[in-house]
């Protein structure tokens, strides 16, 4: 993991800058980062990526929007990314006693 990629990995301040360079690397990074990162503007952004790797990334990233996470389970022509979707979406909802 080179340092540019573990810089994001852990950013919690997100400038359009930082946002324009994840959003420019090659999609494999782009996947494994939407898997980690809090930025939920660009979370969004890499739910509608083309390569469903990283649409699933962020379908498995909690700090995905619930609003997100609804449309990825059961819009996304990707049977892999609606299953993370759920899942996330099951982690988020409270155990029912």
């Amino acid at each position: 993991m080179n340092d540019e990629f573990r810089e994001y990995a852990v950013k919690t301040h997100w400038s359009p800058y930082d946002e324009a360079a994840v959003l420019r690397m090659d999609w494999l990074k782009r996947a494994e980062l939407a898997k980690s990162i809090t930025c939920q503007g660009l979370l969004v952004d890499l739910s509608l990526d083309q390569h469903p790797e990283v649409r699933e990334g962020a379908a498995q990233n909690p700090k995905t929007p619930v609003s997100t996470l609804k449309r990825l389970s059961e819009q996304d022509l990707c049977s892999s990314v609606q299953d993370a979707a759920k899942r996330t979406l099951d982690s988020l909802m409270p155990a029912s006693s």
